[in-house]
């Protein structure tokens, strides 16, 4: 394992913030401030990305086997992390390709595991299944399950690109790494993705269809307005049980405002995004013939488990 295990990427961290100038190993050494959960009323930084979300022992194998290797987590981070910074870049400037669509993906795909509040969740899901005292390594069995079975949902949904619009403030990143999201009036569930401070990925599930090409890229690509990025940047801040919210360093009193319950964020009358009056931030997955799976739909949740 690495030295500091991160349960989000440090260098997918370091792209909310300042690089650290001079510095040739790269966006872990950027630095961003930090709200967190159990100091709400303080902003802390710049604090350096690597020293941000990890924990020691969250993937440990107590009796490692060939189904559950003793690296089984490092494994699967290592098939996307190395490149994804690069492949963040390329999306804000609009020059992504195929592969390194994939790599987006596989990062979409593992933080459905990563956080350390999956265990909690997965815990309770293995009481239900008659196993009173789970352990670890029951824990870790089904971190594999879920990342496998998490490519189903992924399957069956649709992705656009979300971009920063010239007057919104810049997006901000949880703990977690995602913010779900549901469109009540269309009965939709999704979960955006933000990558830095320009883009993010948003997925909405159960509204693919046959013919699509989920790994070929984005279905559509949204600015957002300051209104609209106002409701998701206060979305990142109440999503139960995360640690902490990042952002840039000139954006700790932005952070500070992120209020408690959310109460204060409302839907914009003409939309949330630049350049079109679409009433949700969903409106889009529904094109050429997009409709809700709805069994799939109303039983989504992110990091719980989807078999």
């Amino acid at each position: 394992m690495a030295p500091k295990p991160h349960y989000l990427p440090a260098a997918l961290i370091g792209g909310f913030g300042v690089p650290e100038a001079g510095r040739a190993a790269g966006l872990r050494h950027a630095k961003v401030c930090v709200r967190r959960r159990q100091a709400p009323e303080r902003v802390f930084g710049p604090v350096k990305a690597e020293n941000i979300a990890y924990q020691y022992g969250l993937y440990d194998v107590d009796v490692p086997s060939s189904d559950l290797p003793a690296d089984f987590a490092e494994t699967i981070w290592q098939e996307y992390e190395g490149p994804l910074p690069a492949v963040i870049r390329a999306l804000e400037q609009g020059t992504v390709t195929r592969d390194g669509w994939k790599t987006i993906l596989l990062h979409v795909q593992a933080q459905s595991i990563r956080h350390p509040d999956y265990d909690r969740v997965a815990a309770t899901y293995i009481q239900e299944d008659g196993v009173p005292n789970p352990e670890r390594d029951h824990v870790q069995r089904q971190r594999q399950t879920t990342f496998r079975e998490t490519r189903r949902w992924m399957a069956n949904a649709r992705f656009a690109l979300i971009r920063r619009g010239t007057a919104a403030p810049r997006f901000v990143l949880n703990d977690k790494g995602y913010i779900p999201m549901h469109d009540t009036l269309l009965d939709l569930k999704g979960v955006l993705f933000p990558l830095s401070g320009e883009v993010a990925v948003l997925m909405v599930v159960g509204v693919a269809q046959p013919t699509d090409d989920y790994e070929g890229g984005p279905l559509a690509e949204r600015i957002l307005n300051a209104k609209g990025m106002k409701i998701v940047n206060q979305i990142a801040w109440t999503v139960a049980e995360i640690i902490c919210v990042m952002g840039h360093p000139e954006d700790a009193d932005y952070l500070l405002q992120l209020s408690e319950t959310g109460s204060t964020v409302r839907l914009p009358r003409l939309g949330p995004y630049r350049g079109n009056r679409e009433q949700g931030f969903f409106q889009w997955a529904l094109a050429a013939g997009g409709v809700p799976t709805p069994s799939r739909s109303q039983d989504f949740r992110w990091g719980a488990r989807t078999a």
